[in-house]
């Protein structure tokens, strides 16, 4: 059920000891993870548990808000959104929620990328993109995280897909990956903090470079190959095509992204196709439960008929990268 935003306004006027006042609480985006809404005139984020139910069980909004906090206080951890009010109690808004600061810029989106980001030169397209890899080689670097929890071995997180993929009715993915798993994770080194979801959209950009990396529900302790795998499904290999945005002119190249990962986080790459297919078959138990939540009438959203379209093309390439590379 939508929610009121002149009550969510009334509410946080009476909450927020802020000098500007509330002119407006303003829907952003909803997703299936966070609803997130401006708070016009002192310009903070509002982010809230999804009206329609979250998809993942990831961390909480409120687990989000911890995760956030323990990075803005971490020396070497990349730039994130400064935390202004955690509430547990759903008492006030029908739901736990956290108040953070809004950061300058915007992300470039997946689906319709802005001007600036396609209209701008191909040279500042390859430095944002050398930005990107960097950022999480980078966080590669970074020591694993006590509000993140034990380190989570690579086999140990693809089981938790696993189960995730079971209870979204989709046997032929959960076979895949019983066959991956049969070979054992090659690992880079010590555990590291792992972001989960490493795409370009979850980085802000203010001027063409990057002012925060955002969207932590699926970070946990780990093998940073993880966050490199995942980033490399968006570039062209020879069993998928790349994702809009390295399509274009000036984006880095796989074989570039791999190279430069390694130069930034001071960590081989050897083995990355493994933690590749783990992350496209994490990303494919996502649409999987998307199209089984639509097929089930648990969800109406008309998003999720994106998932369902896409079912079958994502099972066809974790099966191409699994039978390709010998597994």
């Amino acid at each position: 059920m939508p929610r009121d935003n002149a009550e969510l306004q009334s509410i946080l006027s009476g909450l927020l000891a802020v000098e500007a006042p509330i002119t407006a609480v303003i829907p952003m985006t909803t997703g299936f993870s966070n609803d997130t809404y401006l708070i016009e005139g002192p310009d903070l984020i509002l982010r809230l548990p999804p009206a329609a139910g979250a998809m993942l069980d990831g961390h909480d909004v409120i687990g989000q808000a911890r995760v956030y906090a323990a990075l803005g206080s971490t020396p070497g951890a990349p730039p994130v959104p400064r935390i202004v009010l955690v509430e547990e109690c759903a008492d006030l808004l029908g739901a736990p929620f956290f108040i953070m600061g809004r950061i300058a810029g915007e992300s470039v989106n997946d689906i319709d990328m802005q001007p600036w980001f396609t209209d701008t030169s191909d040279a500042v397209r390859r430095q944002m993109c050398h930005d990107w890899v960097s950022a999480f080689g980078k966080l590669a670097l970074l020591k694993p995280l006590d509000v993140l929890g034990a380190p989570v071995s690579p086999e140990g997180d693809l089981r938790m897909w696993q189960r995730f993929a079971n209870g979204a009715q989709c046997p032929q993915l959960v076979d895949m990956i019983e066959r991956l798993l049969r070979t054992p994770a090659p690992i880079s080194g010590k555990p590291a903090v792992i972001q989960g979801d490493s795409k370009l959209s979850n980085l802000m950009w203010d001027d063409y470079r990057i002012s925060a990396m955002l969207d932590w529900e699926m970070s946990l302790n780990g093998d940073p190959l993880a966050d490199l795998g995942y980033m490399l499904y968006l570039f062209e290999s020879d069993f998928h095509t790349a994702t809009r945005a390295p399509k274009l002119p000036g984006m880095l190249k796989r074989d570039e992204v791999i190279t430069l990962w390694e130069q930034v986080s001071g960590r081989s790459a050897k083995g990355i196709i493994w933690h590749e297919i783990a992350q496209v078959a994490k990303i494919t138990a996502i649409i999987a439960e998307g199209s089984n939540m639509l097929t089930t009438g648990r969800s109406n959203d008309p998003k999720l008929a994106y998932f369902k379209a896409n079912l079958d093309y994502y099972l066809g390439v974790v099966g191409a990268m699994l039978a390709g590379s010998g597994f």
